[in-house]
């Protein structure tokens, strides 16, 4: 059983124990030489790592996408922690549990479940409903659909994340019906709850969350632009203007290109997609952020929301 997490790890702690290898990367050293990057990972987050010596022996035995065990001892390089790596090996299936490698949400899974399908009643559109009863029949769409993650790492980063998320998009979405009642709610809704459907196929987390192969080559929206393309298909009558507006929405969610949509919102609809994703998943951000650092009054520097995060004092008890 795995007795030392990434979160917990601090200066002249001694390691011995078992990680992912998120990423690899050799490295010019200033005598000529060369050395080792990695990224090490487990359910509660990532230690970066240095290999000095024996490297190509350590590269033919610790691949990115492996388990391995880890000896050595963490120290600080640039205000933040990096392990230096004295012995890495591979370890076995059978050494592995993946409770210590994949967290989950903190909600029941069949609870936000059972919401989600709540919610398949406001889609009065006959067409869109016909078309998330043929999506959610499959089964295996259903039990992927409940298990994924939100991603890798960036936000929602668990078993479960992917309906949180979209159960929270729905909860927000909610008030939309009567504060803009210009807007097409049945659109709306079944773009919240079929928007990030190709994170089932980019996603592998059987023992650790990672990309599949074709996840990294292709992306969720893509992925879920081409899975629900095909279940329109295989409904005659829906209306080309109507499978015109999902498809869209599904592939401008991102809002951004530089932040991975192949187009950007063209339409109100499309546009409060994507404004509900970004703030769900940045809320989920924020969230993770203050989780992990409870001691202190500012977090490192957050790449995606670009900003150190400042965690407010708690009330006082009866404030």
């Amino acid at each position: 059983m795995k007795r030392q997490f990434a979160k917990d790890l601090a200066p002249r702690t001694v390691v011995s124990d078992i990680f992912y290898i998120a990423g690899r990367e050799v490295k010019d050293r200033r005598d000529g030489g060369h050395f080792l990057k990695l990224e090490l990972t487990d359910k509660t987050g990532v230690i970066n790592a240095v290999v000095w010596d024996n490297i190509e022996e350590v590269l033919e035995s610790a691949k990115p996408g492996q388990f391995v065990r880890v000896n050595g001892s963490v120290g600080e390089y640039n205000g933040k922690l990096q392990m230096t790596v004295a012995h890495i090996t591979p370890v076995l299936d059978k050494e592995i549990s993946r409770d210590d490698f994949v967290a989950a949400s903190r909600y029941p899974i069949e609870g936000m479940y059972e919401e989600l399908v709540g919610h398949f009643e406001a889609v009065t559109n006959p067409h869109l409903r016909k078309l998330l009863d043929l999506v959610f029949s499959d089964e295996d769409f259903k039990k992927r659909f409940k298990d994924a993650p939100g991603g890798a790492r960036v936000h929602h980063a668990y078993l479960g994340g992917l309906l949180e998320h979209t159960v929270f998009m729905l909860r927000i979405a909610d008030s939309f019906k009567t504060t803009y009642p210009e807007v097409d709610f049945p659109l709306l809704v079944t773009g919240i709850i079929l928007h990030d459907a190709g994170k089932i196929d980019e996603y592998q987390y059987s023992n650790v969350i990672d990309h599949t192969f074709d996840g990294r080559l292709l992306g969720h929206v893509v992925m879920g632009y081409q899975r629900i393309d095909a279940a329109i298909r295989k409904l005659p009558e829906f209306p080309e203007e109507l499978a015109r507006l999902l498809l869209h929405m599904i592939l401008s969610h991102h809002g951004e290109m530089e932040f991975g949509a192949p187009k950007t919102p063209k339409f109100v609809e499309a546009y409060l997609l994507h404004m509900l994703d970004h703030i769900d998943a940045f809320t989920a951000i924020y969230r993770e952020m203050v989780a992990k650092n409870p001691d202190v009054k500012w977090t490192e520097f957050n790449t995606f929301l670009e900003s150190n995060v400042y965690i407010p004092d708690k009330p006082a008890a009866g404030d």
